[in-house]
């Protein structure tokens, strides 16, 4: 095989320069945007901090911005929304700390009057939450694929020994 032709060189290195503008455009756009986070509070609220970056904001374009609140985050007392590119130090702190305590779960009401019309409530909303289905599921999808990955290996390893067994008495030229 002889050297590689200049055009197919120059060609070759065009398409891994615009592959490699796509990728950085997507990291652009998927390192931009909103940045959101619930910092709860010794009072039993919390504060729901939003950060735009600037850029989103300088455009002369109208844009809609939503941040959803989370359904654990309870009690939201203060929303607080930063223009940055970093979130303020003392903000950042505050962020860390409450991505690092374990979050409460909320509490469950029930709107029975008597307990013993509670307790089928509690259990069919207990055995409702679960995903056994989804979870067992999933499991027979790994076992049948690690059976069929086991299965392809031993037949692979049965053409090989025939293709070396070939080679060696002359049917098959290497």
């Amino acid at each position: 095989m002889g050297p590689e032709p200049v055009a197919a060189r120059a060609d070759r290195e065009r398409k891994d320069d615009e592959m490699l503008d796509i990728v950085i455009a997507l990291a652009a756009l998927l390192a931009t945007g909103i940045e959101a986070a619930y910092v709860p509070t010794e009072d039993g609220g919390g504060d729901y901090l939003v950060r735009v970056e600037p850029d989103l904001v300088k455009s002369a374009n109208a844009y809609q911005f939503t941040s959803d609140v989370p359904s654990d985050a309870r009690d939201v007392r203060r929303v607080r929304i930063f223009v940055g590119d970093t979130w303020p130090p003392a903000v950042e702190r505050a962020v860390l700390e409450a991505s690092r305590k374990p979050r409460r779960a909320a509490p469950v009401a029930v709107a029975s009057a008597r307990a013993a019309d509670a307790a089928p409530v509690l259990a069919s909303a207990a055995i409702a939450e679960r995903p056994w289905g989804w979870l067992i599921g999933s499991l027979i999808a790994l076992f049948l694929s690690l059976g069929a990955n086991g299965y392809l290996s031993m037949l692979l390893a049965q053409m090989r020994q025939r293709y070396l067994r070939d080679i060696q008495q002359g049917i098959i030229k290497a």
